[in-house]
C-alpha cells in the first residue's frame, strides 16, 4: 500500500492548509465536470485544465509528452543529461517532489505555489489504487486522477488523458504512433521462423530482469525470448544469476543498462566466451533521456520496441531506425535531432 506524503522536515499548520484546500476548490466552482479514472472512480474536475501536478517521476514522462506546458511543476528536475535534449525552458519547472510511495518527499510549500488543477497519477494499477486515490486526494483537497498505463495500452492512456486535460490533437498523434509500434510487433512476431534469445545485463552483469518482470516487456513483445527463463524475483526488481548459468544460456544477443558496465562487459574475457559478445551483438542500451527498454516503466520504451527489434530480427524490422528515432523524439520529447545526434544517441 502506498505511504501518503507526512511532512517530516515542517509543520504545515491547519490554517495554511484549509487555504490550500479552498484555492482549489474556488478554482473549479462554477466550471465543473465529472471525469472517471482507471479505478472507477467518479472525480470533479475543472472543465478546462490548465495546470497539472504528476504524481510522480513516471507520470511526469507521461503528461510531459502529451501536455508539457501545463505542468505546474516536477516531481522531480530533468537531470544534466535528460536536459540535453529538453527544452531548456522546462527546466526551469518548481519541483514539489512525489506525493507518495516510499519516496515520498512533498513540499507543501512549493505545491501551494504552483497552484495545480489537479494531480494526475499514471502507471500500473496496484490493488489499493482506488483507497490510495481517494486518500491522497481527501489529503491534499486537490481532484486527483489515476490513468492506468502499461506497455501494452499507452494508446488507451493517451485517448484517456486527451479527454482529461484537453489536449485531444496531440493524445491522438502519439496513441496512434503507440498502436502503430505494437501492432507492427504483433504482426512481426508472428512472421518470426527461430525465435532468438535476449540477455538483459543490469547491475553487476549478473543481474538481470528475467522472465516475467515488466522492466523486459519488450523482449516479449518484439517475440524474443528472454535468455533469464527462470522466475523473476519479483515483476519490478532483478533476479541475481551465475555466470555459469549464464554460459548454458549463451543468448543470442545481450543488452547492457549503463555504459560503464557496457565497457566493462566488452573488454572482460570472461563474458567473451559467450556468442553474443564475440559475434559483436553485445549492445548498450540507449538511455537519453530515459531507457529505451527499462527504467522507467513507461512509453519511453515504445521506441525501445522498435530499436531492440531492429538488433534482434534485422530481417523483419527493415526501417531506417535513426529516422526512426528522430520521430519519436520530435513527437514525444519536442526536440528535433539532427542525423548526427540520432546516431550517438543510438552508438
Amino acid at each position: 500500500m502506498y505511504t501518503l506524503f507526512r511532512s517530516r522536515k515542517m509543520k504545515i499548520t491547519a490554517k495554511r492548509f484549509a487555504l490550500v484546500l479552498a484555492a482549489a476548490v474556488m478554482a473549479a466552482a462554477g466550471s465543473a465536470r465529472t471525469f472517471t479514472d482507471s479505478t472507477g472512480r467518479t472525480v470533479e474536475v475543472p472543465s478546462s485544465i490548465k495546470k497539472i501536478a504528476p504524481s510522480g517521476p513516471l507520470a511526469q514522462l507521461v503528461l510531459y509528452t502529451v501536455c508539457p506546458d501545463k505542468l505546474a511543476g516536477v516531481a522531480k528536475k530533468f537531470n544534466a543529461q535528460q536536459m540535453t535534449v529538453i527544452p531548456q525552458k522546462y527546466a526551469k519547472l518548481p519541483q514539489f517532489g512525489q506525493f507518495y510511495g516510499k519516496n515520498a518527499n512533498l513540499n507543501m510549500e512549493a505545491l501551494m505555489g504552483a497552484a495545480p488543477d489537479v494531480v494526475i497519477d499514471i502507471g500500473e494499477k496496484k490493488k489499493t489504487e482506488k483507497e490510495d486515490m481517494d486518500n491522497l486526494q481527501k489529503q491534499i483537497g486537490i481532484p486527483v486522477i489515476f490513468i492506468e498505463a502499461k506497455t501494452t495500452t499507452m494508446d488507451k492512456a493517451y485517448t484517456m488523458l486527451g479527454d482529461l486535460t484537453g489536449d485531444k490533437d496531440t493524445a491522438v498523434k502519439l496513441a496512434s504512433y503507440c498502436r502503430s509500434v505494437l501492432d507492427t510487433a504483433a504482426t512481426r512476431k508472428a512472421q518470426i521462423k527461430k525465435t532468438r534469445s535476449v540477455y538483459f545485463a543490469t547491475g553487476t552483469g549478473l543481474d538481470t530482469d528475467a522472465q516475467g518482470s515488466f522492466h523486459a516487456e519488450a523482449i516479449d513483445v518484439i517475440g524474443a525470448k528472454n535468455a533469464a527463463d527462470i522466475a523473476a524475483q519479483s515483476t519490478g526488481g532483478t533476479t541475481k544469476v551465475s555466470f555459469e548459468q549464464l554460459l548454458m544460456w549463451n543468448p543470442d544477443v545481450i543488452i547492457v543498462e549503463g555504459d560503464k558496465l557496457y565497457q566493462t562487459i566488452k573488454a572482460d574475457s570472461l563474458w567473451n566466451k559467450l556468442d553474443a559478445v564475440k559475434n559483436g551483438r553485445l549492445y548498450h542500451i540507449p538511455d537519453v533521456p530515459y531507457s529505451f527498454i527499462s527504467n522507467p516503466p513507461s512509453v519511453n520504451r515504445i521506441i525501445g520496441i522498435s530499436w531492440l527489434g531492429s538488433l534482434v530480427y534485422p530481417e523483419l524490422y527493415k526501417e531506417n531506425i535513426v529516422q526512426q528515432v528522430q520521430e519519436y523524439y520530435a513527437l514525444f520529447y519536442h526536440c528535433t535531432l539532427t542525423d548526427q545526434q540520432a546516431k550517438d544517441l543510438l552508438k
